[in-house]
């Protein structure tokens, strides 16, 4: 979703039970789910975990994926620190998550310069939470590079060009949370007006 900026920091949480959860599901899943990786060109250097995902993008009714379960009590934070950033406005219904990933980049990695696009990714909020990270790790956008600490939930601006870059000896974790409020009107710098 466009906004006026590049980055917005909503709050932070405790990052450890979602470290132990990744640790706890070692590498296999991480190579179960394949297509992100190859119907998007920028992350192809990336493995990908849904948790409540639907391969056609769609903006309701989202799939949740069977870790979702596993992993619902350990986001709890993380989807109520975002709820609480949206309190309820004119104009807007509840806000609902339409999908939720986590997303591993191996050290020396990249996700080359990009922007989000289609109906759903320009209507909903894309929130970044860092749980598994280190210094080497830049998230750039335009011309302005930030590194999210462990716990960290960052807002990004997926409608300007961004990309990753992994400088750090071991593997960056973000959990990836797309949150949409119905109704909400977006100015979008290239679809103009929309509504979510």
């Amino acid at each position: 979703m466009h906004f006026d900026g590049e980055f917005r920091h909503i709050a932070t949480v405790d990052p450890q039970p979602l470290v132990q959860a990744v640790e706890a599901l070692g590498d296999d899943p991480w190579n179960e789910f394949v297509r992100r990786q190859e119907k998007f060109a920028p992350h192809r250097q990336t493995q990908t975990i849904p948790l409540l995902y639907d391969n056609d993008m769609r903006h309701s009714d989202p799939t949740p994926w069977p870790r979702y379960a596993e992993f619902e009590p350990v986001m709890k934070p993380v989807l109520e620190a975002i709820r609480n950033a949206h309190p309820a406005t004119s104009g807007t219904g509840k806000g609902y998550f339409v999908r939720i990933i986590l997303t591993r980049l191996s050290a020396g990695a990249v996700i080359t310069p990009h922007r989000d696009h289609g109906p759903s990714m320009l209507r909903s909020h894309r929130y970044h939470l860092a749980i598994v990270t280190s210094d080497g790790v830049e998230f750039g956008i335009e011309n302005e590079m930030r590194h999210f600490a462990p716990g960290e939930i960052w807002e990004i601006n997926n409608r300007k060009y961004h990309a990753v870059r992994n400088l750090g000896d071991e593997a960056r974790v973000h959990l990836i949370l797309d949150y949409v409020l119905p109704g909400e009107e977006i100015a979008d710098p290239v679809e103009g007006l929309v509504t979510a």
